[in-house]
């Protein structure tokens, strides 16, 4: 399935028969922390919303709505996680395993399983074109460049049943985290329901350059 049917069918996937663009500000936010390994930062890219009921859908690409990241000096993946989301992060591996924490992963505002996250959580789904896989940047050690831009595309999504598809208390849902030696930029775009309502579904473009925060832009298309 393209996955720009897919998006603008999400809410039908959803319970949801129709959509329409609301006007709302949303931003991206880029902080650092020190990583296990000491030559390494560990970036972590979160949305910021408006609401404590707002939804985040889904982060996509496609040919029309380009979405990349690029860190050039290599993304640090662990062993320990086979998988490319926050689903292979186990607490209970951190003190055997200390690098697992480093690990770079897509997400929907889980730092770990499901299994051991707040009750009502769900690990993220993912879109892929065969083609172009972009979930090898979160698992190939040293990958440079994440680029969803295709027809089919690609995607990572929580469903609407997911608790964590909704902002944290400070009204911020965690999209990624990427540990590399050096630094990160790209453009990333989200499916954003405002107030939990599918009908007012917005896409919003986000652009960004290391830390710091930067307001979005939204997709009229």
């Amino acid at each position: 399935m393209e996955l720009r049917f897919f998006l603008f069918n999400v809410c039908a996937l959803l319970g949801i028969f129709s959509c329409s663009f609301a006007n709302a500000q949303y931003s991206l936010v880029v902080e650092t922390e020190h990583s296990v390994s000491s030559e390494m930062l560990r970036y972590q890219i979160y949305l910021k919303f408006e609401n404590s009921t707002d939804r985040l859908s889904a982060i996509y690409g496609t040919d029309l709505d380009h979405m990349w990241i690029e860190a050039p000096e290599g993304v640090f993946n662990s062993p320990f996680n086979g998988g490319w989301s926050a689903a292979g992060m186990n607490v209970q591996f951190f003190d055997a395993m200390p690098t697992l924490e480093d690990d770079s992963y897509g997400t929907i505002n889980l730092t770990t399983s499901a299994i051991h996250s707040p009750e009502g959580s769900q690990d993220p789904m993912m879109v892929e074109d065969r083609g172009s896989p972009w979930a090898t940047f979160f698992t190939e050690n040293g990958a440079t460049r994440l680029d969803i831009n295709t027809l089919i595309g690609g995607s990572w999504f929580a469903l609407k049943s997911a608790s964590n598809g909704l902002p944290d208390k400070n009204n911020r849902i965690l999209i990624a985290q990427i540990t590399t030696s050096g630094s990160i930029r790209g453009e990333i775009n989200a499916q954003i329901f405002p107030l939990g309502n599918g009908k007012n579904s917005m896409k919003v473009k986000f652009a960004f350059d290391g830390v710091g925060e930067t307001n979005g832009v939204e997709i009229l298309r």
